[in-house]
């Protein structure tokens, strides 16, 4: 997806939280960070601002008490979507809703960004409704995990002036990806997989039954040791039949794109499976030519 096509989709759909709806901060949280207005609206891209300034990365995470909010031991935040987040099979790889939280890369080279491993990964519970009252429990990941957020597709990991090419939050890493499959890999190869993502915690909602929901919760257990922080959420934005490369055009790009893929769909490989069965085959080829733009 081109940065004009997420501009414009921004303008169109406003695909973030809205509304806070409760907060508890719990015990042990972060002091000062207890703001929960901050998890509304786009995630943060850039950091630091007038102390040590830098792009969010997955090097580089969000840190600042505007930010973040930290949800404390035995807390919970709960926030609302005006237009609800839909379970919809034409999601890339089937995912909703995706969580941006603090969860950074370990450089194992500093400043050369090498993976090393996971920093603030604090988990905390997902539950997602309907109507705000009856509650479904997301088992499948945590809140404040995999993907870290990265704010720019044209910056490295520590620039300290913004990129000119904003990622898109509303397209998921491939989460089929571990984080050992990318354990010392650098920047530059890390940032192959993320394609032009932003990162984000993904959340596929099928797995509750509901075909939409308006409302997410993230709660901490009273005998959890972390206080995660939350940055924001979004809506993850449904991909074009036929267009491989989510640029929002089906042409000779998309045809070679999955030619490339041919055959058993890759991890971290193109967005080129529109039938979901993770294989790349003459059914998807056909979805691109009966798509052409």
């Amino acid at each position: 997806m081109s940065p004009l096509s997420i501009i414009v989709l921004s303008l169109i759909s406003n695909p973030w939280a809205d509304s806070v709806v409760s907060f508890d901060e719990g015990v042990g949280g972060s002091p000062g960070y207890n703001i929960p207005e901050v998890s509304l609206g786009e995630p943060s891209r850039f950091t630091g601002e007038d102390i040590w300034p830098g792009v969010v990365s997955p090097f580089n995470s969000p840190w600042l008490s505007n930010e973040i909010v930290s949800i404390g031991v035995g807390g919970s935040l709960v926030v609302s979507f005006d237009e609800p987040v839909q379970d919809n099979s034409a999601n890339p790889w089937g995912v909703d809703l995706l969580i941006f939280s603090n969860t950074g890369c370990v450089d194992n080279s500093y400043p050369n960004a090498i993976v090393g491993g996971l920093f603030s990964n604090d988990g905390g519970m997902i539950e997602v409704s309907q109507n705000g009252k009856q509650w479904y429990q997301i088992t499948t990941v945590l809140a404040d995990g995999l993907w870290p957020t990265r704010g720019f597709i044209d910056s490295q990991p520590y620039d300290a002036i913004e990129g000119t090419q904003p990622s898109a939050f509303t397209m998921p890493v491939d989460p089929r990806l571990t984080l050992d499959d990318v354990m010392n890999l650098g920047n530059d190869d890390l940032m192959s997989l993320y394609k032009t993502s932003g990162g984000g915690t993904p959340v596929d909602i099928s797995e509750t039954g509901l075909s939409e929901i308006s409302f997410v919760r993230i709660t901490v257990d009273a005998s959890s040791k972390l206080t995660p922080e939350i940055d924001g959420f979004a809506d993850v934005t449904a991909q074009l039949a036929g267009d491989v490369n989510m640029d929002a055009v089906v042409d000779v790009n998309d045809l070679l794109a999955l030619i490339g893929a041919f055959g058993e769909l890759e991890v971290g490989g193109e967005l080129a499976d529109f039938n979901g069965d993770f294989v790349v085959d003459v059914v998807d080829l056909l979805v691109v030519i009966g798509n052409w733009s």
